[in-house]
């Protein structure tokens, strides 16, 4: 009988270690959509955090002399289950622009292809790694001064940290770094980017071969509730080549076109919806000074991101 008992006992201590080893070893069920909104989306920045996504946002400057968009259609994700990091995107647009007085135009963006690596430091910090390079194809070479002129004007619409995807005749090779810190709620990261474009074209129009440009910017966030994000964020682009538009306005007494430094924030939504999780917002920037503050720039971007 004693041994009877010991070899009972033995067996249900042999189950319960075996369930508690399964227990242990079992992989942990997928985290559902909303994980996912406990990281602060950036307006202008780059995400921290490589996702699948698709995403559109409009942003609509009203200015002194006229009103312009640009409407930015943004795909892509991790295509290697072996590199989770690691995203590969594509990013379409088309912006428009009506002047006061006159007919407004419309015209395509340069398309942008770049990646983003962003590999996790230590739990709650990761280190975004950006390169990307643009097809000098939106405004055409032969397009006229007003054609042009739209196709310009979604610089500032998108308060100077997009230049490569309107420089008309310019092929852009650009990289970038950041840092990224989420935890309580709280997000904060900052990134920087350095634009390196040369000229393919448009010789007659365009009188720099190459330029160079930086763009840096600061992002903060709190979720107030699982399905509301509140964010501040801050942007700043500087050409650190002497482009001759840059060069021609200065002696003019007009040494706005330097560089430009935008302020602004908003609210974002967080909804489930299935497997995917739909991420609208609204925000509102202003500058602080250079050219941008002198013609009276006020923008709204409107967005809706879903990260699959």
């Amino acid at each position: 009988m004693r041994s009877l008992a010991l070899a009972s006992m033995v067996a249900a201590l042999t189950v319960v270690s075996g369930a508690s080893l399964a227990q242990t070893v079992a992989p942990a069920a997928p985290p559902g959509p909303m994980a996912r909104a406990r990281y602060s989306l950036p307006w202008n920045l780059r995400p921290a955090i490589a996702p699948n996504l698709v995403r559109m946002d409009v942003a609509v400057a009203f200015q002194s002399a006229a009103t312009s968009t640009a409407t930015l259609l943004t795909g892509g994700g991790r295509p290697f289950a072996a590199l989770p990091d690691l995203g590969l995107y594509g990013r379409l647009g088309v912006v428009t622009h009506a002047p006061d007085q006159a007919d407004g135009r419309q015209a395509l963006v340069n398309p942008l292809l770049f990646a983003l690596w962003t590999p996790q430091l230590a739990p709650g910090w990761r280190l975004p790694v950006f390169l990307g390079v643009t097809v000098p194809v939106g405004a055409g070479s032969d397009s006229s001064p007003a054609q042009r002129a739209t196709f310009a004007s979604g610089v500032y619409t998108r308060q100077a940290m997009d230049n490569a995807l309107f420089a008309a005749d310019y092929l852009t090779v650009m990289g970038g770094a950041g840092v990224m810190w989420m935890g309580h709620g709280l997000t904060a990261q900052a990134e920087f980017t350095v634009l390196q474009l040369t000229r393919v074209w448009g010789e007659t129009v365009n009188a720099d071969a190459s330029r160079t440009n930086f763009t840096t910017g600061a992002h903060v966030g709190y979720q107030l509730v699982p399905w509301l994000t509140v964010s501040v964020e801050a942007h700043y682009q500087r050409w650190l080549s002497d482009p001759a538009a840059v060069v021609a306005a200065a002696p003019a007494g007009n040494p706005l076109r330097r560089d430009q430094f935008t302020v602004g924030g908003g609210l974002r939504g967080n909804f489930a919806v299935g497997s995917a999780l739909l991420r609208p917002g609204v925000a509102f920037f202003a500058p602080t000074g250079g050219f941008m503050n002198a013609t009276d720039y006020r923008i709204v971007q409107f967005d809706l991101a879903v990260p699959l």
